[in-house]
């Protein structure tokens, strides 16, 4: 009798263990597989760790294997962020690896690492592709408010690592460096200039997309060699010698790329040779006062319109900032085999202002041009050898003042690359995310700790008291 009694009691717990290992595989199961096939979500509101479509198609294009060396201690403020954003880098490139050294835990490796690429520093990324390598200092990676000081140092005000990464992937990724020649000897902004005015940020951009520039004039060549990628032109105040005139003409008909920045109320001589690539550049002031912005003049354009072009076809969001700027517009007839497109346009209200000695600026219809009014063009002749050229009717957006603000960064590199063929790098570039501050008043602080360390714990003290209670009754 005790025997049958016992039997069903082992089955039950035959039967409870076999449940408890079949629930313990699947558990097993269900995290492997999760490990495999899962969904990253980035919750945090400024999307640190979402990355851009141009990083996107930068690790997409990755064919040779790449590695990052976080040389960082665990304890600095930036070693997470970077962590967490080369965390999605490395799920998104099958190609890229990811190793983490600790200078004070792993001695051994650090001084490797040290000795191999003459390191003198820690808290440093390194990328390397063969024996390319671009080394990523804390600068490049974060800006500080060095107003706001803690007990850290100053507060980070802004995360700029997928900026850095992604064009430290480019340098070490083309084995080639495109020479881009900044046309000098009529005015024009300068790159060694420590001004606003300058292209100091210019140069930095086209470096961080792996493009040298050099400064040249034209006038000591007879002909530009065949290495450059790019002309630039920016912001010329003298015109051109019929010599260098010829000398463009030259590089065009043999396929040159050309990217000319000519501001309003200036003559250059270049305004003829540009209507036989047909672009016409007027005399005029594009005035726009249904975009103005707040205690400015109309004449400071808040360009938010674009055509179809692959340029400009990734910043229907963005606002392009020209602080003074003049018509740019296809010539009517267009010459034979050319494609001329505007890319940026004024609304509807505005127009360019033929009468630029006038204070006021007021529309007078048959003289002025009626918007919307284009002061951004693209020329291509898709002949042999095909010609890109893109003119645009201001300067001043593309200096050290000016270049950082909203899209101008944007719609310049999307230029160059277009002018280099290098489409595939088009697309909105990675945007400075700033850090979110919680800003209390002393009676908010004092309320949230009181209501953290005084009421919830007793809130909890009296639910807990309430339930023995209600059991004991």
């Amino acid at each position: 009798m005790a025997g049958l009694m016992r039997a069903p009691r082992l089955l039950a717990s035959l039967n409870l263990a076999a449940t408890l290992l079949l629930l313990g595989v699947l558990f097993i199961l269900i995290n492997w597989v999760a490990s495999r096939r899962y969904v990253r979500w980035d919750a945090s509101p400024a999307k640190i760790t979402t990355l851009s479509e141009k990083t996107l198609q930068t690790l997409k294009a990755l064919s040779t294997p790449v590695s990052v060396v976080v040389f960082y201690q665990p304890g600095q403020r930036l070693a997470q962020l970077v962590a967490d954003l080369l965390a999605e880098y490395e799920r998104r490139a099958p190609q890229l690896t990811v190793e983490f050294v600790d200078p004070e835990r792993d001695l051994a490796r650090a001084m490797q690492l040290a000795q191999e690429l003459k390191l003198e520093q820690a808290n440093l990324v390194i990328v390397r592709a063969g024996a390319r390598r671009k080394i990523i200092e804390e600068p490049e990676l974060a800006e500080y408010d060095f107003s706001a000081f803690s007990e850290l140092g100053p507060q980070i005000r802004a995360f700029k690592g997928e900026e850095a990464l992604t064009a430290a992937l480019l340098n070490v990724t083309q084995t080639t460096q495109p020479l881009v020649w900044l046309v000098s000897g009529h005015g024009e902004k300068s790159a060694q200039s420590r001004e606003i005015t300058g292209l100091s940020q210019l140069q930095r951009a086209l470096e961080q997309q792996n493009l040298r520039l050099e400064t040249v004039t034209l006038l000591e060549r007879t002909e530009i060699p065949k290495d450059v990628q790019l002309l630039l032109i920016a912001g010329p105040t003298r015109a051109f010698a019929p010599s260098e005139l010829a000398v463009l003409q030259r590089w065009m008909d043999h396929g040159g790329r050309l990217l000319a920045l000519l501001d309003p109320l200036q003559s250059t001589g270049l305004e003829p040779w540009l209507a036989s690539w047909g672009v016409q550049v007027d005399p005029d002031l594009v005035v726009d006062p249904a975009r103005q912005l707040p205690f400015v003049s109309a004449a400071n354009l808040m360009v938010t319109t674009y055509t179809k072009h692959p340029i400009v076809e990734k910043m229907k969001t963005l606002i392009t900032l020209f602080p003074l700027a003049r018509s740019v517009r296809p010539t009517q007839p267009l010459p034979a085999s050319l494609t001329v497109t505007p890319l940026a346009l004024t609304s509807e209200a505005g127009w360019g202002e033929m009468q630029t000695e006038q204070e006021t600026a007021q529309f007078t219809e048959g003289t002025d041009l009626k918007g919307p009014v284009p002061i951004a063009v693209a020329v291509e002749r898709n002949g042999a050898p095909p010609v890109r050229l893109v003119v645009v009717g201001d300067s001043d957006f593309v200096s050290d003042s000016q270049l950082l603000q909203v899209g101008n960064r944007d719609f310049l590199l999307a230029a160059v690359n277009w002018l280099a063929s290098q489409e595939q790098l088009i697309g909105i570039a990675p945007k400075t995310l700033e850090a979110v501050r919680l800003q209390l008043t002393r009676r908010q602080a004092a309320g949230v700790f009181w209501f953290s360390f005084t009421a919830l714990p007793l809130a909890c003290g009296l639910l807990g008291a309430l339930m023995w209670w209600l059991r004991r009754t």
